[in-house]
């Protein structure tokens, strides 16, 4: 399985780099590259915005992961489905793929073993939290087909809508609060 970490995006509700943002004492991209490498031996980060101090922070964790890597997306503005699209065709056809977001502080190592658990080679394993999908989301190699022509602004939730039958839905009990708007920074004490 290859994690591939979505944190191309510029912020622009939160006004600065949220992958860039440091919670209990690492940057988020770091943080959810040691989560993905709890359950992954390989990892890719996709990268946009910001992407000088992005490499940096990579570069640095290779040390510890060699299996680490990043794809930079040409054109990230056009939203995260660009990202998804071109880190997906930058992952041999034949892995399972775990993605993350890095802005999820919420996020934890049991979260991420309890979804991966469940793999199931023709459906995407979804996390809900009380009730909001989202990332992290396993896609089994049968269903990577299905991503060939995503781009743009389709995000992941475009997919578990339109194929539900094709969709396990791991509930757990934790709020869903991501890091989108000044508001949540000051939540998270970011």
């Amino acid at each position: 399985m290859v994690g591939l970490i979505l944190a191309a995006g510029a912020s622009s509700r939160l006004g600065e780099a949220k992958q860039l943002l440091v919670y209990q004492g690492q940057s988020l991209l770091e943080r959810s590259i040691r989560l993905a490498f709890s359950v992954c031996q390989e990892v890719l980060v996709c990268l946009g915005a910001e992407v000088d101090q992005s490499i940096i922070i990579i570069e640095n964790l290779q040390k510890e992961f060699p299996d680490l890597s990043f794809v930079q997306v040409a054109q990230w503005e056009k939203g995260m489905g660009e990202s998804l699209a071109v880190g997906l065709k930058a992952v041999d056809i034949s892995r399972d793929v775990l993605v993350l977001l890095c802005d999820l502080p919420f996020l934890t190592t049991s979260h991420i073993k309890n979804l991966t658990s469940l793999a199931n080679p023709d459906r995407a394993i979804v996390a809900s939290f009380q009730g909001v999908n989202s990332p992290p989301v396993l896609i089994p190699t049968a269903l990577r087909p299905l991503f060939n022509h995503w781009s743009g602004d389709q995000g992941l939730g475009k997919f578990w809508r339109q194929n539900p039958m094709l969709c396990e839905i791991v509930h757990f009990s934790d709020k869903f609060r991501d890091v989108d708007v000044p508001e949540d920074r000051k939540y998270w004490g970011i």
